[in-house]
């Protein structure tokens, strides 16, 4: 597989069931179909319907045949959370955020879809912290080929890592992805299925105008300089960056003063390869995966993000 880097740009909003849609016509695969032979076209136009009630009941039905391979279950209900997950985002994006929940619980499984239509929903009613979670855990059951067999089209996998990359932003913690060890999973993991991030958002908020670290943002520095120490790089480079307002020679003194900032508490905290600076000014605003849900508040917050790329 040749791989791919963040170079995601979407233009305008995208349901998560759009993009499905183009995962799934690259095709699943099937097991063998041998088994449970005497129900397959039930299934299969059930399938291609749509209509959940019915493969709810074939569920309960083919769970008791001795012929059916636990491969094709697992399969079967994989198909069954993909149809709940892509009406759920149907409802999310008409607003209906309580009844794609009901939807959401019929999937007999999870798959990493059912958690990006949790996430949308959590970001939605602002709940960062959440949506965070639920996107990261999306980019790791993407990452495990036993429960995801067909990797999503590239553009799926961009989209989703950017969504959680802002909402971890938001969150203003690496809690979700970097464990105490420093650890990574989620949208720090190193690759996802060929995909592999090359500048990475580091979750730091700064206030309008100010350059120094809050308590929260020492946090996750200190997160994040566990994250880095268990890396083999050479270098580092922090990329700072302001929101829109103000002049540019302004913005591009608050920028790299952000960078330094963070560069200082990495110091401190015992990160000791190279690390370069750079400020941004207003010049390059972040590329929103999700622009028409976010106020200007938080549009700002994400403007004013350092950005880090390793070597």
């Amino acid at each position: 597989m040749p791989i791919l880097k963040n170079t995601f740009r979407p233009h305008r909003q995208v349901g998560m069931s759009v993009l499905l849609f183009i995962t799934l016509l690259g095709g699943l695969p099937r097991v063998s179909l041998a088994a449970c032979a005497f129900y397959q076209s039930s299934v299969d136009q059930a399938m291609q319907a749509k209509d959940l009630e019915t493969l709810e009941e074939l569920l309960v039905t083919l769970n008791m045949q001795p012929d059916c391979s636990v491969a094709y279950l697992a399969w079967f209900k994989r198909r069954m959370a993909q149809i709940a997950a892509t009406r759920a985002d149907s409802l999310v994006q008409q607003g209906e955020l309580v009844v794609a929940e009901t939807w959401l619980k019929r999937a007999p499984t999870i798959i990493w879809v059912t958690q990006v239509v949790h996430g949308d929903i959590a970001a939605r009613r602002r709940q960062w912290q959440t949506a965070s979670r639920f996107y990261n855990q999306a980019l790791d059951l993407i990452a495990d080929t036993e429960v995801t067999p067909q990797a999503p089209a590239p553009a799926v996998i961009q989209k989703v890592y950017q969504l959680a990359s802002e909402a971890q932003v938001l969150a203003d913690n690496l809690e979700v992805t970097v464990s105490r060890s420093g650890e990574a999973s989620g949208m720090m993991r190193s690759s996802m299925r060929g995909f592999i991030p090359v500048i990475r958002i580091v979750p730091i908020r700064f206030k309008y105008g100010k350059m120094a670290l809050s308590r929260q943002g020492k946090k996750s520095a200190r997160q994040l300089a566990r994250y880095l120490k268990r890396r083999n790089w050479a270098s580092v480079t922090l990329i700072g960056h302001t929101d829109s307002k103000g002049s540019h020679t302004v913005n591009d003194r608050i920028s790299k003063r952000r960078a330094l900032a963070v560069k200082k508490q990495l110091r401190k905290l015992g990160v000791s390869f190279k690390i370069r600076v750079t400020g941004q000014g207003k010049r390059k605003p972040l590329k929103l995966a999700n622009h028409a849900i976010y106020t200007q508040t938080e549009i700002d917050a994400l403007n004013r993000r350092v950005e880090f790329v390793a070597k």
